[in-house]
């Protein structure tokens, strides 16, 4: 196959034409060029792909082969672009976020609001997993990038940038109608009380962990989500480790409290995450300089 696709775009202007001057003209280029690169076209081919005579060019039937195929391929191409210049203007395409519960929740969820009301076309599919499990997803391609919760081991992810989004704070909770604590106490105390966390293959969890220390007993109860460790917290059931925007609404109205201690957990951060070394799409592009660069926060603030 010849490397030279002008040679072909001359072969099709003449066939469509029935004239070398007419498709030089079409061709913005000049009467013995069109002639030149359809002669290498039939030399590099070995036939002759048009009869020439005084009224013009027409195509021969091994020309006429190759003009249906040729065009065919042309097609495609003018399909290929059009459908690279839809991706772009964001008329189409696919957003692959990775996510946990929390984050979504609290960060994504608005982001994605509005993005699917200003690029209704773009089809959106979210993997909801905790941190490790989001991580892996990214590195195997899955998703185009991910919003976890920190922090990361700075080591295994080298060929990562993370973008701090937000802070969030640990902190544990119960019913009143269960516990009573009339003075703050310390995180060593709290191996005294029945203890309620999320399972353990979550980023919460470790950081949460790692604070209380490696001689804290495991917990009376692991549950899957913050969800069912807000509602075990306030049936009395126990004391529940739990990120603070999960349980805003439920201390605001009473339904439990928070535990104070003598020494608060520090607060971490919401990261989004994506691999330097791969190419993005317009889509996640998009979406990431949308939440990296705050443009929700910044709009709500304005209203």
């Amino acid at each position: 196959m010849t490397d030279n696709i002008s040679y072909y775009e001359a072969f099709i202007a003449a066939a469509e034409c029935g004239s070398v001057s007419e498709a030089a003209r079409k061709l913005f280029v000049s009467q013995p060029a069109v002639s030149s690169e359809i002669a290498a076209l039939e030399e590099s081919l070995k036939v002759k792909l048009f009869f020439r005579s005084n009224r013009g060019v027409s195509l021969t039937p091994e020309g006429t082969v190759l003009y249906d195929y040729v065009k065919k391929a042309f097609s495609f191409i003018a399909a290929g672009e059009e459908k690279l210049r839809e991706i772009s203007g964001l008329r189409s395409g696919n957003l692959r976020i990775g996510a946990s519960d929390m984050t979504l929740r609290f960060v994504l969820l608005d982001y994605i609001e509005r993005f699917r009301r200003e690029y209704p076309d773009v089809r959106i599919s979210i993997t909801n997993a905790p941190t490790p499990r989001t991580m892996e997803a990214l590195r195997s391609g899955q998703i185009d990038f991910a919003v976890v919760s920190g922090p990361v081991d700075e080591s295994k992810t080298a060929d990562c940038r993370f973008i701090p989004v937000r802070q969030i704070r640990d902190i544990f909770i119960y019913s009143p109608k269960a516990f009573r604590f009339d003075s703050p106490i310390s995180k060593d105390k709290l191996r005294d009380y029945p203890m309620m966390m999320l399972e353990g293959h979550t980023s919460t969890r470790k950081y949460v962990a790692d604070w209380l220390g490696d001689s804290f007993p495991s917990p009376a109860i692991e549950l899957a989500t913050s969800d069912l460790l807000l509602e075990f917290a306030e049936r009395g059931i126990g004391i529940s480790s739990i990120v603070e925007d999960f349980a805003a609404e439920a201390i605001a109205c009473g339904r439990v409290k928070r535990l104070e201690l003598t020494e608060e957990c520090a607060p971490r951060s919401i990261l989004l995450c994506y691999l330097k070394r791969i190419p993005i799409s317009v889509a996640a592009g998009k979406m990431i300089r949308m939440i990296s660069e705050g443009t929700l926060c910044c709009e709500k603030n304005k209203e």
